[in-house]
């Protein structure tokens, strides 16, 4: 069973109400990254996730991934690097109180295309051959945290970072020892628009290893194709994820506006219930 999901905080900067909204879209399961009350999910106090936890039992609404921005950081400083172990910690905290054990994080930034607060979208594809010993010494206390923790630390195929395809992803797993604990949240828009077929080239190099799916739309602001590609559909992912066994979320991102990203959540829940 998949689940469709949202990030709520590109709904509303209001809890409640982007709750209230998607909720009538029909969506009840959360990517947390932000939109709590002006807070980001790593700034959260004990206080807000009460007050969150009200508000979700009152509409029926629980998380389903903790949408965290632990990973996206400068690889080569070390300050940065101890501040995102450190985030994890509470990351970690939030997934038990939220009962969710998939945690959304990173591979550190491209050193190619990310300089100070500038990301340059053309920039080429880091060197991974080099850059590897450096990412596996950064996340290595991640990993092992998220072994102690039973949770899944689920790296993004996300082309600011090191790992914006599949191959990359599997590339950077396989360097940090392969834990079982080391996943993937899976945008398939972002690995495919390097060139990757979703299907043929980048799912096999995950597949077992997905905690978490996003969902984006193509030009025409639907899900009939995944990006440019015209013989993949995003029925056809979810069906493949399905006959795989796959029982994580779908979640609906970077839609443009809050009544696309609503648009795109009446869309991937018709699917769904087309399809299950």
């Amino acid at each position: 069973m998949i689940d469709a999901c949202m990030f709520f905080d590109e709904v509303s900067a209001d809890f409640r109400e982007a709750v209230d909204l998607s909720a009538r879209a029909g969506v009840h399961c959360i990517e947390l990254r932000g939109g709590i009350w002006g807070k980001r999910v790593q700034e959260a106090t004990d206080d807000d996730v009460a007050r969150m936890q009200q508000v979700m039992t009152e509409y029926g609404t629980r998380v389903t991934c903790i949408g965290s921005p632990v990973g996206k950081c400068d690889l080569y400083n070390e300050e940065e690097c101890q501040r995102h172990q450190e985030w994890f910690v509470r990351m970690c905290e939030l997934a038990h109180i939220f009962d969710t054990k998939v945690i959304r994080g990173f591979s550190g930034w491209n050193p190619e295309s990310w300089h100070g607060d500038r990301y340059n979208e053309n920039a080429p594809r880091p060197d991974l051959g080099s850059l590897l010993p450096l990412i596996a010494e950064r996340l290595a206390p991640i990993v092992r945290r998220a072994e102690q923790e039973d949770v899944y630390f689920c790296l993004e195929t996300e082309m600011a970072t090191c790992s914006g395809t599949c191959q990359e992803v599997a590339q950077v797993i396989a360097a940090c020892g392969g834990s079982a604990h080391l996943a993937v949240t899976w945008d398939v828009d972002n690995a495919a628009s390097r060139g990757e077929h979703p299907l043929e080239q980048g799912y096999p190099l995950i597949k077992g290893r997905i905690r978490h799916l996003h969902v984006k739309p193509n030009r025409y602001m639907n899900i009939e194709t995944v990006g440019d590609w015209p013989d993949v559909s995003y029925e056809d992912v979810l069906n493949i994820l399905l006959a795989d066994g796959y029982e994580g979320s779908a979640s609906i991102e970077h839609w443009g506006s809050p009544w696309l990203m609503l648009e795109g959540a009446r869309q991937l829940v018709e699917l769904l219930g087309n399809i299950q």
